[in-house]
This record gives structure tokens, sequence and C-alpha cells, in this order.
């Protein structure tokens, strides 16, 4: 399974124009991207289908690292919705599917995902755990992920959702890093009486601007991958205030913010492997 180290997740530019992300994107130096089925949505409003937007990837050499997400135990129309994901996987060839679950009980979850995993066969299939979703924590999510029983069964570590869930950095054993699919990045700031739904969903930063210890999560992974390849990194600095600034600015300011926090704990992918203008060969 193909692993690109470093993404510009969907959520950062929620209603945004497509084509213009993704260039957006590439002019900042990323080379995976993450996909929305909101976004895919819209394009289909604008007579753009899955296959053209895969050409658009293609053209500027962009990769979807990850597509999301299918919500696990909805009725009604997001049925839909998450069998338009399914549908789009074999499309746009992402790297995982992203799963959440805000309805019904873990056991529905647990049930539902186990299936999920059975009819993705092409790609990691990816939980998130939330602390005001149906699987609150690490530990529920990794017996969910366990239970499928395959070794496409991965999670996400959002580090807002590690940190609200109340998980300590000493939950980050080997065992959990080897299911590990893509560690999130953003960052908040302290706002009293704000919820966490709405501080994930409307208020964060880019990595380094906020409060969180990202610091000791970045090193607490690596020290807990051991020999395994560290996980690849999605920034997701989801926020109403940066959906009104111009695309260029908040790719370069994600790449910028990001790329000084991973130089900063010696990340493999800002090691002393660059090529000669100092970029990573990696990316």
């Amino acid at each position: 399974m193909t692993r690109h180290p470093l993404a510009l997740g969907a959520m950062t530019f929620r209603g945004r124009d497509f084509e213009a992300c993704l260039d957006a994107a590439r002019a900042s130096g990323f080379r995976a991207v993450g996909i929305s089925v909101a976004q895919c949505a819209a394009c289909l409003e604008r007579g753009i289908p899955p296959e053209t937007m895969a050409e658009a990837l293609h053209e500027r050499e962009l990769h979807v690292a990850e597509l999301e997400l299918v919500r696990l135990g909805e009725p009604g129309p997001v049925r839909h919705l998450n069998a338009l994901v399914a549908d789009l996987v074999d499309i746009l060839t992402p790297d995982r599917v992203h799963v959440a679950a805000f309805s019904g009980t873990v056991q529905d979850a647990k049930r539902e995902f186990a299936t999920l995993c059975e009819q993705i066969t092409t790609a990691d299939v990816a939980f998130e755990f939330m602390p005001y979703s149906t699987v609150a924590d690490l530990a529920t999510a990794v017996d969910l992920v366990r239970a499928a029983g395959t070794p496409r069964a991965k999670l996400v570590l959002d580090a807002v959702h590690f940190f609200r869930s109340g998980a300590a950095l000493t939950d980050l054993t080997p065992d959990v890093l080897a299911l590990t699919a893509a560690l999130q990045l953003s960052d908040l700031v302290p706002r009293p009486g704000i919820g966490l739904a709405h501080e994930s969903r409307r208020l964060r930063t880019f990595p380094g601007d906020g409060t969180l210890p990202l610091t000791g999560l970045l090193r607490a992974v690596r020290t807990a991958a051991g020999e395994m390849a560290t996980p690849p990194i999605t920034i997701e600095p989801v926020s109403d205030a940066l959906e009104t600034l111009p695309l260029a600015w908040v790719a370069e300011r994600a790449m910028q913010s990001t790329a000084r926090l991973l130089t900063e704990v010696d990340w493999p992918l800002y090691g002393p492997s660059t090529t000669t203008t100092g970029h990573p060969h990696t990316l």
C-alpha cells in the first residue's frame, strides 16, 4: 500500500473551488491531498464527474492520501453519501478511506466497520474516534479496529481528538502505532465555554500555532513506531476563519507551520536526506 508522507487535508478547503485547491496545494509543495465526499458532490453539481477529478489530480501530479467520510450508523440520505464514497475508491485510488460513527451504539459501529472492510479491498479503511461521537476514545477505537480482523482495518490519530478525548502520550504503544494509518495535525487555543464539536469543526489553527503539545505527540509517535515507518501526516486546520482567506495563503501557511514543527522534532520527512535546494526529497 502506497503511503504518501505529507498531505493537505480536504477539510482545510471546505466549500472551495476544487481545481483552485489542487493548484494551491501543489504550489506549496504538497504531493498528496485529502478528498471529501462534499467536494465530489460539489464537482458533480458543476458537471465535473469523479473521472475528471482524477484527471485533474493526475495533471498536477497529486495523489489522494485519504477519502472521507463514511459515517456509520446513519439512516436516510447519508447512506447514499456513504455509497458514493465506496464508488469513488476505484476512481480516485486513495491510500485510505476514513470512517467515523455519530449514531448508533459501539457494537453497531463495530459490526458496520467490519462489513465496510470486507467491501473496500483496495485501500486501508481507517477509523477516526472523536470525543463527541459514538466511538469517543482511543481504547474503544482500537478494540473496534482489531475486531474487524483484517490488516486493512486501521486507526486515524487526529491530534485534536486525541488530546480532547483525554488520551495520554503513554497510550501510544507500538501496538497502537502498528494499527495507525495516519496522523492528522492541527492545533487549538483555549476557549472557555466552547463545545468540543464546535471547537473541532470551526476553530482549529495550523500545527504549532496553538497550545496543544504537538512536539510531545510527534516524539511519542516516533518512539512507539520504533523500527516501523512513521505514519503519514495530514494537515487539517479546520476553521471558519481560514475559509475566508486566499487559498494560496492557507496552503503555504500550512506547509510553513508544519515544516517548522516537523523539523523541530527531527521527523523523518525532514531528516538529513534533502535535495540541493533544501527541500525534503520524500515529498
